[in-house]
C-alpha cells in the first residue's frame, strides 16, 4: 500500500511541478505586437523593447539565435519589458498610437539607420534610448537591466557596471 501511495505521489508531483522547475529548462519570452505592447505596458508596469531587424542580416540572425535565447536576457526582458520585433522590410501592419503603417514605415518613422537596432520605450511609447548593433549576451542583459530598472536616470552605464 505504501508503495502505491508513494508512486501516486511521485506521479502527481511530476504533473504539478512545471518541467522548468524540475529540469532547469530555460524561460521563454514571446514577442508581442506593437499595439499589444502599448496597451499592456502601463497595466504591467513595463517598458517596451523594440527589436528592429532584417531577415537577411547575419548580425540580426545572431541576436535572435544567440542573444535573445540567453537565460539572463530572457529574465531581464520578462522582468522589465514587453518585446516587439519590427522587420525593416515587412509590409505587415502595426498600429502606433492610432496610426496604422507597415513595419517598414514604422522603422523609418523611428529614423532607424542600421540593423539590428534596439529601441527602449517607456510605457507611453516615448523613446528612452537607442542601441544600434549586435551586442553579446552578457552585455545585453546588463543593458536591459540598466534601462529596465531605471538606473539610467541617475547614473551612467559605466557607473552601473562598476557597481555590479
Amino acid at each position: 500500500m505504501k508503495k502505491i501511495l508513494l508512486t501516486a505521489l511521485i506521479i502527481t508531483l511530476i504533473f504539478i511541478i512545471p518541467a522548468s522547475g524540475l529540469y532547469g529548462q530555460t524561460n521563454t519570452v514571446e514577442p508581442v505586437s506593437l499595439e499589444q505592447a502599448l496597451r499592456l505596458a502601463p497595466e504591467q508596469n513595463k517598458k517596451i523593447l523594440i527589436d528592429v531587424y532584417a531577415a537577411w542580416c547575419p548580425y540580426c540572425q545572431r541576436m535572435h539565435s544567440d542573444v535573445y535565447t540567453d537565460q539572463d536576457v530572457l529574465e531581464a526582458i520578462s522582468e522589465h519589458f514587453l518585446w516587439v520585433k519590427i522587420n525593416v522590410e515587412s509590409d505587415n501592419t502595426v498600429n502606433f498610437m492610432g496610426t496604422e503603417m507597415t513595419e517598414s514605415e514604422f522603422a523609418r518613422a523611428l529614423e532607424n539607420r542600421n540593423v539590428p537596432t534596439t529601441y527602449f520605450l517607456n510605457q507611453n511609447g516615448e523613446i528612452l534610448g537607442v542601441q544600434p548593433g549586435y551586442i553579446e549576451e552578457g552585455m545585453f542583459s546588463s543593458l536591459l537591466n540598466f534601462v529596465g530598472s531605471d538606473a539610467f536616470m541617475y547614473r551612467t552605464f559605466e557607473e552601473y557596471m562598476q557597481q555590479r
